[in-house]
């Protein structure tokens, strides 16, 4: 490996360094400056050293020598010179590779979480790659989506008007066509922010789509876009080092992208992640409440809303079958909606019934630790419904939930899989809600295509 002459710019390890009894790091090589520096990780990462496959650990907490220079460190690894004389760490492993090609682009963020990450790993990482970046700090709800709109450029203005890019300061200055790539630090909501800021771009959205590069480095509650990219990334571990590594390394590839019609207010979105309605979409929004326990708050509210006080959700669910139309992973992006006050064509399929679970999947994870759809590919241009009727008793709904963090659930009695290329949504049950990507939107009929797609920072995606 020292030998060879693409030898990326930047390498991190493997090896986990532990540094403290808490605290652990990785090496981080930089090829520029023949330097290896130490770069903490998070809580995430630290607590995934006893789980991972390559989980190797030096432990340098009893001596004060750098961890390069260390002797017994050398035992553990061995080194060697390239061409250029300068040192390359045998053991960095090839999937750790950090390219220096990565333009730089706008990392919206938010929370202290996200602070944290940034300034420990996300930062120190993209500036020993190489990678120009600048910073914004979201401070109130709908910043991501307002800065996406923004127009207004400094390409030619010399004075940079108190930008910096170097320090990485806040800026809201330039207009996001002159980036190459987006990074959000933060969950599924501030990506969601980020893309109905890009629809609200009419005139230039698909430009943007076809340009920029997208990457989502987990800080929030679910994550569930950003642990189905390290799925479809050869399973990588889940951890934000992982979702850095893969967006540092330059690789991409490409996401369906799906776009939602209302009724009521005619208005329209864009998603990446999910729709859900009925029981799921009332464990999402109505566990607001219980937001202080983290993933656990859906949890308890699905025995609540589902087993001890089941409820039953009406409705009418139309789909374009995958037999009506070739299937080549773009085939969606052809079909032509009907306004959602006609009626639908012929070859459409409609059901109306009472549910319980009504799933829309684009993905693989609704959430870090729900495997909500093995089969679901990264740009099948495939909906994936999941569907649970009221008929199905309280024990197979409580099975079926139990099963969900291992994908299990799929193998179940009473559950549904319809794979579509569209599909229309009529609640006829009242007080019911419309779950956007974990976002609340306006209720009422919804239908929805797969349109475009937009390019992920992602690992050799062969799935």
């Amino acid at each position: 490996m020292a030998n060879n002459p693409t030898w990326p710019a930047a390498a991190a390890s493997r090896i986990r360094i532990k540094i403290t009894n808490d605290s652990y790091c990785r090496l981080f090589y930089n090829r520029s400056t023949g330097s290896i520096n130490l770069v903490p990780l998070t809580a995430d990462d630290a607590s995934a050293i006893t789980t991972a496959s390559h989980a190797e650990i030096y432990d340098h907490s009893q001596t004060s020598a750098n961890v390069e220079q260390d002797p017994l460190y050398q035992s553990y690894l061995s080194q060697s010179k390239d061409d250029s004389n300068q040192i390359i760490v045998d053991s960095f492993h090839p999937d750790d590779v950090i390219g220096a090609n990565l333009s730089g682009g706008n990392g919206p963020k938010s929370k202290s979480g996200a602070t944290f990450v940034y300034e420990t790993m996300v930062k120190p990482m993209l500036e020993q790659a190489g990678v120009e970046h600048d910073k914004l700090a979201t401070n109130h709800g709908g910043h991501a989506k307002e800065r996406m709109e923004l127009r207004k450029s400094t390409s030619d203005d010399n004075d940079n008007n108190g930008e910096e890019r170097g320090d990485c300061i806040d800026s809201e200055l330039k207009d996001i066509s002159e980036y190459d790539a987006i990074i959000a630090m933060g969950g599924d909501g501030i990506l969601f922010e980020i893309f109905q800021g890009i629809h609200a771009r009419s005139m230039d959205e698909a430009q943007i789509l076809s340009k920029l590069k997208f990457g989502i480095v987990p800080c929030g509650t679910c994550n569930g876009l950003a642990k189905s990219i390290l799925h479809w990334s050869d399973n990588a571990e889940y951890t934000p080092m992982e979702s850095v590594f893969q967006i540092c390394k330059g690789h991409t590839a490409r996401l369906d992208l799906a776009s939602y019609q209302l009724a009521k207010t005619e208005k329209t979105y864009t998603s990446f992640l999910s729709f859900s309605w009925g029981l799921i979409a009332d464990c999402d929004l109505e566990s607001e409440c219980l937001r202080w326990l983290g993933a656990l708050r859906t949890d308890i509210w699905a025995v609540y809303r589902g087993i001890l006080f089941p409820k039953k959700y009406r409705a009418r669910f139309s789909y374009l079958p995958l037999s009506n139309k070739t299937n080549n992973g773009s085939a969606s992006t052809k079909i032509d909606l009907p306004k959602l006050n006609e009626p639908l064509p012929k070859d459409w399929v409609t059901i109306e019934d009472d549910f319980s679970v009504f799933w829309v999947c684009n993905t693989t994870h609704a959430s870090y630790n729900v495997f909500t759809c093995p089969m679901s590919k990264m740009n099948d241009g495939v909906f994936h419904v999941l569907i649970v009727r009221s008929s199905v008793s309280r024990l197979r709904l409580l099975q079926m939930l139990l099963k969900l963090e291992t994908g299990g659930h799929i193998e179940c009695e009473g559950l549904e899989i319809i794979s579509c290329l569209a599909y229309r949504l009529e609640p006829l049950s009242d007080n019911t809600y419309n779950d956007l990507d974990g976002e609340l939107i306006e209720g009422g009929t919804i239908q929805a295509r797969l349109f475009n797609t937009a390019q992920f920072f992602a690992g050799k995606v062969d799935r």
